[in-house]
C-alpha cells in the first residue's frame, strides 16, 4: 500500500495520496488554478469559469468577455465592438451605427435635407 493513510490509495492516480491531495479526484489538481477541483469544476480548464455566463467556457469561447458572442456575426466580439448590432460598424463612418443611422451610407447624413440620403 503505497498510500498508508488513504484508503482510496490515490484513487485519480497522481501520485499524490488522497489524504494530502487537495483535488484528490482530480488527476490534473485544479488545471486551471482557480481553486475548484477539476472533477467538480464546470470549466476545468477555464480560471474565470465563463467569464460572460454564456454557459461556453473561456478556454472554448471565441468571445469570452461577449455573453452574446459576435451577435451581428462581424468576428468582433460585442466587448470591444464599437457597433455591438452593425455588422457594417458604421459603414460611413459618421460614428453613428448602422441600425440607428436614418442614412447609413452617407456619412453627412443628408446634409441637404432633402430627405434623400
Amino acid at each position: 500500500d503505497s498510500c498508508k493513510y488513504d484508503a482510496e490509495n490515490d484513487a485519480d492516480g497522481d501520485n499524490i495520496c488522497g489524504d494530502v491531495d487537495s483535488c484528490q479526484y482530480d488527476a490534473e489538481n485544479d488545471a486551471d488554478g482557480d481553486n475548484i477541483c477539476g472533477n467538480v469544476d464546470s470549466c476545468p480548464y477555464d480560471a474565470e469559469n465563463d467569464a460572460d455566463v454564456d454557459l461556453i467556457c473561456g478556454d472554448l469561447d471565441s468571445c469570452k468577455y461577449d455573453a452574446e458572442n459576435d451577435v451581428d456575426d462581424d468576428f468582433i466580439c460585442g466587448d470591444v465592438d464599437s457597433c455591438i448590432v452593425d455588422p457594417e460598424n458604421d459603414a460611413d463612418a459618421d460614428v453613428i451605427c448602422g441600425e440607428v443611422d436614418s442614412c447609413q451610407y452617407d456619412a453627412e447624413n443628408d446634409a441637404d435635407v432633402d430627405l434623400i440620403c
